[in-house]
């Protein structure tokens, strides 16, 4: 088997765990988009221009020419039947996928075939644990030190993918109500991307039902700043409105609590509170609202459509 990583740092393992001795940054980059662009032929002139675009034509040739003996040694030493693999003739170079070869890039597309067929709210354990092991191959972006126009394009498409990984997670840990793994995803999420207004309305929206009000307040808070300094924006409607019945509405607390409470008479506000202490000193004490309160904390549970 060899297995090949593309995603972050870039090694070919073949047997015995042996890794492919690639030298150089420039047959790293030649060989990363051979494998992407697996079963197409390109023209040895087109590849000779495109990775040594400084050098005259028949410079760049030679330049091919030596790179491509040294990755195919490198290649043999670790088992792979360069012969198959690398199709070479005197006018075309490609790469043609062999069955003994995986790609963490394989994971990422089978995420894809689960978030493109499958609703996160019903998502099964099979379908989960597909798209989780992805995100854990997931270990950076495409040759991040590469700016060339083919690896842009498909380091952008990587990252989308990789990106729509997460939000599935993010939605389907919802569904189940595991509030501290959706956490996870979502601070995923706003690494790669601090201005989803989405995942910070689904941060709000976990650390509520954790019973972290304050954390769930502090969020709207943050993302208000970061789209006000980033964008010039205010949050959206929907973003404000969870922050509003967050602020009207107490966490549910256990019932050995409820019970606690209901055999204590509730101390009259000392001083001077803000607006939302005296909502909950309020409500605390309405039991009449249990039913509106439920449904609130249910319509909190369900996230939205991706922004």
């Amino acid at each position: 088997m060899i297995n090949v990583s593309i995603l972050g740092s870039m090694s070919v393992t073949g047997v015995h765990g042996r890794k492919a001795d690639i030298r150089t940054q420039r047959g790293e980059e030649l060989l990363v988009f051979l494998f992407l662009e697996a079963g197409r032929q390109f023209p040895r002139a087109q590849l000779a221009e495109s990775f040594w675009p400084h050098l005259p034509e028949s410079r760049g040739r030679r330049a091919l020419n030596t790179e491509l003996w040294r990755l195919c040694r490198a290649l043999e030493a670790v088992g792979m039947d360069v012969g198959a693999s690398i199709k070479r003739s005197q006018r075309e170079i490609g790469y043609v996928r062999q069955p003994d070869h995986h790609f963490d890039v394989d994971d990422l597309s089978a995420a894809m075939n689960v978030v493109n067929s499958v609703s996160p709210d019903g998502a099964k354990d099979e379908h989960c644990t597909t798209v989780v092991h992805a995100i854990k191959r997931y270990k950076g972006d495409l040759l991040e030190s590469v700016y060339s126009d083919w690896c842009l394009l498909w380091r952008e498409n990587l990252r989308a993918k990789h990106t729509a990984a997460l939000e599935f997670m993010l939605r389907a840990t919802m569904a189940r109500k595991e509030w501290s793994g959706a956490l996870g995803y979502a601070r995923d999420l706003l690494a790669l991307d601090p201005l989803m207004e989405n995942v910070h309305r689904a941060v709000m929206r976990c650390h509520f039902h954790n019973g972290n009000r304050a954390l769930a307040l502090r969020q709207y808070a943050l993302c208000e700043q970061l789209l006000r300094e980033e964008l010039g924006v205010a949050p959206m409607d929907e973003t404000r409105r969870v922050q509003e019945t967050i602020l009207a509405v107490n966490p549910e607390v256990s019932r050995a609590h409820s019970e606690k409470l209901a055999a204590t008479s509730i101390p009259r506000p000392v001083g001077r509170h803000t607006t939302a202490q005296k909502v909950d000193l309020a409500l605390s004490n309405i039991n009449t609202a249990r039913n509106w309160l439920e449904g609130v904390s249910g319509d909190l549970r369900r996230i939205p459509d991706p922004d």
